[in-house]
């Protein structure tokens, strides 16, 4: 000890061979140290341990980077790369976006969006139609599926 005084059984029973006074705990005190593993994709994470705990779960490979395999299937069973499932390629051409399916005629389409550029809701869409042109036959699913498409292009 530093200061000379005795040390209380309490701290010898915790293993501690200094007292609480600030001189001793100057000299002697060797606190954890908080070390930051970074995590891809993630926060950062915290751990609180001394150097030689940290250099065992270092040499465990703990902090090692993990295998990360591309699908459920990417090992057999002896741990090797196996063959991956066969995939399906499209050939598509750069720039090239396919069309979007439209189960509706370009004359439902239009009442629809001039009623909504009107500030009608789809209810009242579907009440007006119903009323102005009957032979469309447009519905309130109907009315949802045109708005949530995006507009044709003229």
């Amino acid at each position: 000890m530093e200061c000379g005084d005795g040390l209380p059984e309490g701290r010898v029973e915790l293993g501690y061979d200094y007292c609480t006074k600030d001189a001793c705990q100057a000299k002697r005190h060797r606190g954890l140290k908080i070390t930051a593993i970074g995590v891809n994709k993630s926060s950062d994470v915290f751990i609180v341990a001394d150097e030689d705990e940290l250099g065992r779960r270092a040499d465990a490979g703990e902090f090692a980077r993990k295998d990360t395999g591309l699908d459920a299937h990417y090992r057999d069973a002896g741990g090797q790369p196996g063959p991956r499932p066969p995939t399906a390629q499209r050939r598509r051409q750069p720039g090239r976006v396919a069309p979007v399916r439209r189960p509706w005629t370009s004359e439902q389409e239009k009442i629809v969006r001039l009623y909504h550029e009107m500030g009608l809701t789809p209810a009242q869409i579907v009440e007006r139609a119903g009323r102005n042109t009957p032979r469309l036959g447009i519905t309130a699913g109907l009315v949802t599926r045109i708005l949530s498409a995006p507009p044709r292009r003229r």
